[in-house]
């Protein structure tokens, strides 16, 4: 019998990059998830299946990242892009023919290539969502949504801006998917309660994700551990292992600090172990990675070369330890509480595979050892929520993300905060513009839905994010600016569409083909809400 649950939460996005740069930001950071994390996990989950070994997981594909995957212009460009890797390593073998270890590892990445190719075309047909959406109807995920472009939903400040962010992205989940989300993953894990501010009362965020059918969500672990209780239904007071209901009747779950530190803590964490190898270091003519981490304080130049067979030793270590920290926390929160909790885990999905490259093999182990476990099982949120979810207190909570400080300063400080006057104001706009546009022809239409797209774009965290830890800060503040300018050209058209040399239908097909997300988007989603 189960002690407890494992609800891991797996959140996929890239923001958009289509014909925006090809490296080292733009669309290979795309290609590199597909061929290094998203095609991976779909192998193991196949496997797994084969196997008969049942899994549970719940995972986020952000509605920009499925819009990119679902392009058959990226899609050719992968191939492209897997076709060049390829080279690459058949040309390193030829290299290194008389250094044995090295040839090894070139020998390793050319099989891993061709074989994701392969896989891509005449197993997956290069429709990786259709095979995401495979494994949900056969039981093996759960789908569940984010913002439409990742957009930091506190931060907007136009109830439109945070409904269209939220219903395009449902809408979008429906149409790759074939059903209604359930959960959501708000971006950054960012929540604001209900407040007043200038004179004005603003719902909370939850109120517009039970408006367009959410039922659940998830927050940093000080965003339950902060909350206040308002109805006691269980003697577990504010605990991250279980779940918790707000006065909109939508559930939230907090992070479960002991077990995500396992994978992301600098100092404990399993990527960084000196065995598996450095992502940051790459051969200075193919660009493969070639050596393992080492000892964290010897320096680049000195790293040894990586080793498969010890790497793969090392997961299997981890993998049980996982295993025992799991079963820990599920045992002593059973016996405290005599209730089965629930240790919710989110990573971002591209940790696993891309920044540490046995990941993928770890999360494998993880799912076997758990399904041959006599007291832990995988559950996905949605089961949690309908066996336990009637014993759920509820309760309010404060704003909070799972940014640095655990508030919003990563996304708004004084450094590059200003880009929300200029996201806030476009928002607003649109707003008037569409209040004088009630029932546009389709001409304007047009220009009214490239102006969504743009708005979209303009709004998503990663812009501001990037800003921040000048990871891109060039490729960052130029992109922010081109939606910007883009969406500052569709509005001087659109404030008198009969003014036709405000814009040529050159200009407007060409911002179309690059920002080409969303086609069905639906503008009435943009409108001010009374």
């Amino acid at each position: 019998m189960a002690l407890g649950y494992l609800g891991l939460v797996l959140h996929g996005h890239m923001p958009y990059v289509k014909k925006s740069g090809v490296w080292p930001f733009g669309e290979e950071i795309l290609f590199e998830a597909m061929n290094e994390t998203y095609i991976p996990f779909l192998n193991i989950l196949r496997t797994l299946k084969d196997n008969g070994v049942k899994t549970a997981i719940t995972i986020n594909i952000t509605p920009i990242l499925a819009e990119q995957l679902a392009d058959d212009y990226m899609k050719q460009r992968f191939t492209e892009y897997m076709d060049d890797l390829i080279s690459r390593a058949k040309n390193d073998i030829k290299r290194f023919a008389d250094h044995t270890q090295r040839k090894l590892i070139a020998e390793y990445y050319l099989e891993n290539f061709e074989h994701v190719l392969d896989i891509f075309y005449h197993n997956y047909y290069r429709d990786i969502l259709g095979t995401f959406k495979w494994l949900q109807d056969e039981g093996m995920i759960e789908l569940i949504t984010c913002g439409a472009t990742h957009g930091f939903l506190p931060l907007l400040e136009s109830d439109s801006g945070i409904f269209a962010q939220i219903q395009t992205a449902v809408d979008t989940h429906k149409k790759y998917f074939h059903r209604e989300p359930k959960g959501i993953w708000l971006p950054e894990c960012a929540y604001r309660p209900e407040e007043h501010k200038n004179g004005e009362f603003r719902e909370s965020i939850d109120y517009w994700l039970h408006n367009s059918g959410i039922e659940y969500f998830f927050v940093d672990s000080h965003g339950i551990l902060d909350a206040e209780i308002i109805e006691q239904k269980n003697d577990i007071g504010l605990n991250t292992n279980y779940g918790f209901k707000l006065k909109t009747g939508v559930n939230v779950f907090g992070r479960n600090n002991n077990t995500s530190r396992q994978v992301w803590d600098a100092k404990i964490g399993y990527p960084g172990d000196a065995n598996y190898r450095e992502f940051h270091k790459k051969d200075h003519d193919s660009g493969l990675h070639y050596w393992k981490i080492t000892d964290k304080s010897i320096g680049q130049k000195e790293k040894q070369l990586y080793d498969i067979d010890n790497a793969l030793e090392k997961v299997e270590s981890h993998a049980n330890h996982f295993i025992s920290v799991l079963y820990d926390e599920l045992k002593f929160f059973n016996a405290k509480y005599n209730l089965n909790g629930i240790i919710v885990s989110p990573y971002d999905f591209e940790l696993y595979g891309h920044w540490w490259m046995e990941g993928i093999s770890w999360l494998k182990r993880i799912f076997e050892l758990i399904y041959y476990h006599e007291e832990i099982e995988m559950i996905t949120i949605s089961e949690y929520i309908s066996k336990y979810n009637g014993n759920f207190s509820m309760i309010n909570m404060k704003e909070s993300s799972w940014g640095e400080g655990g508030h919003f300063q990563v996304w708004k400080n004084p450094e590059h905060g200003w880009v929300w006057p200029y996201i806030n104001n476009s928002i607003k706009q649109f707003e008037d513009i569409l209040a004088q546009i009630p029932n546009p022809n389709e001409w304007e239409e047009r220009i009214l839905k490239q102006l969504a797209r743009e708005l979209l774009l303009m709004e998503g965290s990663d812009w501001p994010f990037l800003l921040y830890t000048k990871q891109a800060k060039e490729y960052a503040n130029q992109r922010f600016h081109h939606h910007h300018q883009r969406f500052n050209k569709l509005l001087w058209a659109a404030k008198d569409m009969k003014e036709k040399r405000r814009i040529s239908l050159g200009d407007l097909e060409e911002m179309e083909l690059i920002d080409s997300c969303f086609p069905n988007i639906n503008i009435n989603y943009f409108r001010r809400k009374k």
